[in-house]
């Protein structure tokens, strides 16, 4: 296969996606306020949501 030199393929599309980021402020304030929120209630301590499925544990030797 040969490498596609003319702005076409992987490499172009990688460079356009990484100079197009948009960052919304908005929603990422919101997404860190709802992390914070989940965390500082404790929901996660009582041991709900703790372990992956299986099919989602990609750690070595955990199948």
């Amino acid at each position: 296969m040969t490498e596609q030199r003319n702005g076409d393929g992987f490499p172009a599309l990688l460079g356009a996606a990484l100079r197009d980021v948009v960052v919304d402020d908005e929603a990422e304030r919101r997404a860190v306020a709802a992390f914070r929120v989940a965390r500082d209630s404790g929901t996660h301590a009582n041991g709900h949501a703790t372990n992956p499925r299986r099919e989602d544990d990609w750690r070595p030797g955990s199948a």
